[in-house]
């Protein structure tokens, strides 16, 4: 197994790091570099920072996303294998978590929230980490990735949230 630690972040990371020209951006570029690694992103987060053209639920398609893919500080990971039941499974479940988190219809969840979850499982089951730090303010999906994934046989200290509003203040 490997020994690596994928950093998987969330859409609301990248949107309070605003434009190019933001400190804050530059901080998120220099903390990836300090920590000697790319920041994943699930194409599902891709997708809302507006790299897919023809979606932009969130109005964040000027975000940097793209300056940060060619940069090489953020990746965007291969697409979630949804035949893996391990993986849908875990998704389904951070699903329902974050919809009774919220009070909402399951329907209702970003599916970014769910994707991001899904591809820390993917990568600890696959073997390709032997850790995963998520990054995200959301604080209902933080909650679903580090007690639902234990549940699925992985151990708690293999999963880290780390509150995404946090840690860009801290930048």
């Amino acid at each position: 197994m490997s020994e690596q630690v994928a950093h998987i972040v969330d859409t609301c990371v990248f949107v309070a790091c605003g434009q190019t020209d933001n400190p804050k951006f530059h901080g998120l570029a220099t903390e990836a570099k300090r920590r000697g690694t790319t920041f994943l992103i699930p194409p599902q987060v891709y997708t809302e920072l507006g790299g897919d053209p023809e979606t932009d639920a969130y109005g964040s398609g000027s975000l940097p996303i793209e300056s940060a893919v060619q940069a090489g500080w953020v990746t965007v990971a291969e697409s979630l294998d949804y035949t893996d039941p391990t993986v849908s499974q875990v998704m389904d479940d951070a699903r329902r978590f974050i919809a009774a988190e919220t009070d909402r219809a399951e329907d209702s969840v970003e599916k970014a929230d769910t994707a991001v979850i899904g591809l820390a499982v993917q990568l600890l089951n696959q073997g390709r980490a032997k850790t995963v730090i998520i990054y995200t303010g959301d604080q209902p999906a933080g909650n679903a990735a580090i007690q639902i994934i234990p549940r699925y046989g992985f151990d708690a200290d293999q999963i880290e949230w780390i509150d995404g509003n946090t840690f860009i203040d801290n930048l």
